[in-house]
């Protein structure tokens, strides 16, 4: 029996978001990233969204001192992020909290 693999999978599940099966940053969130944003709390930095494009790209304004953050995830989430909601990013580890929601991001 012969075995026959499509190169092109892996990109094909990506582009699909739900599927993605890619850890690095801004594609699908690893354990390892949650447990590591977990066990260390001071990384995370609370933000409110300013933008989100089409291209994966979200501008938010930090909390504390209005200084832009961008990071980029390579779905478009202009359906959960919204602008002016408040969020959570771990500059550290990469994750970003909105909700209940969490997103491997890389930052910008």
């Amino acid at each position: 029996m012969t075995h026959h693999t499509r190169a092109q999978q892996a990109s094909t599940a990506c582009e699909q978001g739900a599927m993605c099966i890619d850890d690095r940053p801004g594609h699908a969130v690893t354990l390892m990233h949650l447990r590591l944003s977990h066990l260390h709390p001071g990384g995370w930095v609370d933000a409110v969204v300013d933008e989100v494009r089409d291209d994966g790209v979200v501008v938010m304004r930090r909390w504390t001192d209005g200084e832009p953050l961008r990071v980029w995830h390579h779905v478009d989430r202009r359906d959960l992020l919204v602008p002016g909601s408040a969020v959570s990013v771990h500059e550290r580890y990469g994750v970003l909290a909105a909700g209940e929601h969490r997103l491997n991001v890389a930052l910008r």
